[in-house]
């Protein structure tokens, strides 16, 4: 058996590069992890700063809001195969969590179909919808910003949060009609 010598001081080691591409993973993973912890919360200058950047790269900023149980600000249609940001605030009037969940409607579906089998099924619904990406968990008072870029096709945003007016149980979001439907062309 021969032994490999290890590299004297100064001298470079590389024989382990798996090692700088394994830190740089675990950075990453770490940065993505710390940002997903801040969904929900309050921090108008992360999300000032989002729009600003996504503004400045000519990239659309949608300011879409949610006030009794209805999305407000969504065009009815946005440009295929582009990036576009939306930034969700929630603007109940009561403490309440709202999500925007952007699924596809397949040929054939529309809205009061998703609209249906959220009041069918409740929360189990949602796994019945290809998903595109979420903005989640937006406290009352509070934004999120997502970038999304979608193929041509019909979409929705929708809110699978539990819960009513004033606090406690309640319905789907989406089963009592916090959906809306747009075009990607």
């Amino acid at each position: 058996m021969s032994a490999k010598a290890r590299p004297r001081s100064g001298e470079s080691s590389n024989h382990r590069p798996w090692l700088v591409i394994t830190t740089l993973v675990a950075a990453v993973c770490t940065a993505l992890a710390l940002g997903g912890c801040a969904k929900g919360r309050n921090d108008t200058s992360t999300t000032t700063a989002t729009k600003a950047k996504a503004a400045s790269a000519g990239i659309p900023v949608y300011q879409v809001s949610v006030s009794k149980f209805t999305y407000q600000g969504m065009p009815d249609t946005v440009p295929a195969g582009k990036p576009f940001t939306i930034a969700f605030t929630n603007k109940e009037s009561f403490e309440i969590t709202h999500e925007l969940v952007v699924v596809a409607l397949p040929s054939g579906k529309t809205l009061d179909d998703l609209i249906a089998d959220a009041k069918a099924k409740g929360p189990d619904s949602e796994d019945d919808w290809l998903h595109f990406g979420e903005i989640g968990e937006v406290d009352t008072g509070a934004s999120g910003v997502g970038t999304f870029q979608l193929p041509a096709g019909n979409y929705a945003i929708a809110c699978w949060q539990e819960g009513k007016a004033g606090g406690g149980k309640g319905p789907v979001h989406a089963s009592i009609g916090m959906a809306k439907a747009f075009t990607v062309s």
